[in-house]
C-alpha cells in the first residue's frame, strides 16, 4: 500500500492499548491482502493443555470470501473503542465511519468507506466454529462455540447499504467478544507501532505474534521468543498457497519490515520441507503503559477527560501518575481551593519542576508545596482553556463536529440512537449548533445529574 493511501502514525511515540487475547492470538482474520473469492473456508487445529483444539470459518463467495487484510484493521480498531467506550455489556460499539477509519490507521475518504463497507458486512456473515479453542478467563477454562464477529450493525449514511464521510455506524460485537473483555481477559498492543507500520500483512503479522508471545493461561507472563513450524503457522496465518517457498515468500516483506523495526531481533529458519520451523527471536518489548485502566478511571473520576487521562499515563507510566495523583489528593485533602482540580491534577501529573513534594508519611502534618507561596498550578488553567478553545476554533466545521461527537458518545452512550446521532452531527458540521458550547453544556448537565434534560435539549436543538 501507497504511503498516500495509508494514514500513518508520524509521532514516534509509544500508544499502549489494550485488546482482547482470544481474538488476537487465534488469528480469526486471513494476514493476506488478497485473496481468491473462493477462499471461502479454512480450519486449523492446535494443541491446548494437552488436547486438541479446533477452529473453522466459513464466508461466502458473494462476500468476497473469508475475512482477511484491511479487515483485521477495522476488527481491532471497533474492539479498541469498544473499549475506549467503557466495554458496555449490550456490546454496542457507537461511532462514526471517521472515527473508525482513523483508529484503523486508514484515510477517509470513497475508497476506504467502500472497504469499511466490505469489512462490516463480512465480519458479520463469516461464521467462526471452535472447539476447545476460546479462553473463558473468569471459569478459567477452554470454551466451544459458534459466532460472528460482527452480531449486527446498523448505518446512518446518505447512501443505501453503504457507508459514506459522516455516517453513524452502531456495531454489535459477539457476545463471546463482550463477555471476554468485560473478563479483563486483554492484552497491551502497541497501537503507535501498529498504525506505523504501512502494509495490511505486516500488521497482521505484528498483531499475531505479539498475542503469541503471551502465555494465554497467565497473560502476564510472556517470551523472549515462539517457535512454530512453518506449514502450521502458515495455517495459523491462513495463507491460501501452503506450498514452503510460497509461504516464506508471503512472510518475506512482513518480516523484513519487522525485523527493520526492531520488533524482532532475528527470525531463524530451519530444516527441509515440510519440517521446516519458524523461530522468532523478540526485540526488546515495548513498556506497558495501559496496563492499569482502573488508573485512568481513578483520573476521569476526578474530572480529567478520558483521551487526557490515558495520555497522561501513556506518557508517564502507571507508577509516577499513581504517586502524583497521591500528591493532588493530599493537596486538596489540607482545604487547598483550585480554581480548576483537573487543571491542577494534570499539572502536577506533568511537573518535572519538582514544585510539589510527596506526602508526609501519616502522623505528620501534611506539606505538598515545596515552597512557603501558595499551590498554584504552574501554568494558568485559564489560560490554557483558552488556548485550547481557539485551537479548537480554528479547525472546519466538520472537524469540529467529529470531535464533540466523540465526546458526546462517551458522556450520552446509547441514550440517542444511530439515527439522532446522525442529525446531532449534521447539526454542528452546518453550524447549527456550536460544538463547543454544545459539549461544555451536556458535560455539566452529565456531572450534575441532569441527563435526561441534555439529551431533551439536545434533541430539541436539532
Amino acid at each position: 500500500m501507497s504511503p498516500q493511501r495509508r494514514q500513518k502514525n508520524t509521532t514516534g511515540s509509544t500508544m499502549q492499548r489494550l485488546t482482547e487475547a482470544n481474538v488476537a492470538r487465534l488469528g480469526l482474520i486471513s494476514i493476506q491482502e488478497r485473496i481468491p473469492s473462493d477462499f471461502t473456508r479454512w480450519e486449523v487445529e492446535f494443541e491446548v493443555d494437552g488436547r486438541v483444539g479446533q477452529l473453522s470459518c466459513f464466508s461466502p463467495s458473494e462476500y468476497g470470501g473469508v475475512p482477511h487484510g484491511l479487515d483485521g484493521d477495522v476488527a481491532n480498531a471497533l474492539i479498541d473503542i469498544f473499549i475506549e467506550q467503557g466495554s458496555p455489556d449490550s456490546g454496542v460499539v457507537t461511532t462514526t465511519a471517521n472515527q473508525l477509519l482513523l483508529r484503523a490507521g486508514l484515510h477517509n475518504n470513497g475508497h476506504y468507506h467502500r472497504i469499511l463497507t466490505e469489512s462490516l458486512r463480512r465480519l458479520k456473515q463469516a461464521t467462526y466454529t471452535m472447539s476447545h479453542a476460546w479462553r473463558d478467563h473468569e471459569q478459567q477454562r477452554w470454551t466451544s462455540g459458534t459466532f460472528s464477529y460482527v452480531l449486527s450493525y446498523e448505518v446512518t449514511s446518505t447512501e443505501r447499504d453503504t457507508v459514506t464521510a459522516g455516517a453513524v455506524l452502531s456495531v454489535t460485537l459477539a457476545r463471546q467478544i463482550v463477555k471476554s473483555i468485560r473478563a479483563r481477559y486483554v492484552k497491551p498492543l502497541d497501537y503507535g507501532f501498529l498504525t506505523s507500520l504501512e502494509r495490511p500483512l505486516t500488521r497482521a503479522l505484528y498483531r499475531l505474534l505479539d498475542a503469541k508471545r503471551y502465555d494465554p493461561q497467565d497473560l502476564s507472563r510472556s517470551l523472549v521468543s515462539y517457535q512454530v513450524n512453518l506449514l502450521e503457522w502458515a495455517s495459523e496465518c491462513k495463507i491460501v498457497d501452503r506450498r514452503t517457498d510460497k509461504i516464506r515468500r508471503t512472510l518475506e516483506g512482513a518480516h523484513e519490515e519487522l525485523r527493520e523495526r526492531g520488533y524482532l531481533q532475528d527470525i531463524l529458519i530451519e530444516g527441509r520441507g515440510r519440517k521446516q520451523t519458524l523461530t522468532y527471536v523478540f526485540g526488546a518489548p515495548a513498556q506497558d503503559l495501559a496496563q492499569d485502566p482502573e488508573l485512568v478511571a481513578a483520573l476521569v473520576t476526578h474530572r480529567v477527560a478520558r483521551p487526557v487521562a490515558r495520555k497522561l499515563v501513556e506518557m508517564h507510566g502507571a507508577a509516577r501518575v499513581r504517586g502524583r495523583l497521591a500528591r493532588f489528593q493530599a493537596l486538596m485533602a489540607s482545604g487547598y481551593k483550585a480554581r480548576s482540580p483537573s487543571a491542577l491534577l494534570v499539572d502536577i501529573i506533568r511537573d518535572d519542576e519538582e514544585k510539589y513534594l510527596d506526602p508526609a508519611p501519616s502522623g505528620e502534618a501534611t506539606q505538598v508545596i515545596r515552597t512557603p507561596r501558595p499551590a498554584v498550578p504552574a501554568s494558568d488553567p485559564d489560560e490554557e482553556e483558552r488556548e485550547r478553545q481557539a485551537a479548537f476554533q480554528a479547525l472546519s466545521l466538520d472537524q469540529q463536529a467529529e470531535q464533540a461527537l466523540a465526546t458526546l458518545q462517551l458522556l450520552l452512550k446509547h441514550r440517542l440512537d444511530t439515527m439522532q446521532y446522525a442529525q446531532v452531527r449534521s447539526a454542528l458540521a452546518e453550524g447549527r449548533m456550536d460544538a463547543s458550547t454544545v459539549v461544555k453544556v451536556v458535560t455539566r448537565a452529565v456531572f450534575e445529574g441532569r441527563t435526561d434534560e441534555a439529551v431533551g435539549q439536545l434533541l430539541l436543538l436539532t
